[in-house]
């Protein structure tokens, strides 16, 4: 199992974690200069892959195995 954060104070909500994720258990929320990107499906359908990592501008993402 694996557990993402994405931390709200680097995150710029530009999206390209959630049209990455192949399980789409990110999402955006908010508007304008406050969106921001979050984990919103279930966590357990996490695969570990890493694409939101590899594709986040800011390193707001971490994906630890638990």
């Amino acid at each position: 199992m694996y557990i993402v954060a994405i931390d709200p104070e680097v995150c710029n909500g530009n999206g390209e974690c959630v049209q990455g994720c192949p399980v789409a258990i990110l999402s955006e929320e908010g508007e304008g200069d406050e969106k921001k990107c979050v984990v919103s499906g279930a966590i357990a359908d996490c695969l570990g892959c890493m694409v939101c990592v590899e594709v986040c501008p800011t390193g707001a993402i971490k994906v630890d195995e638990v």
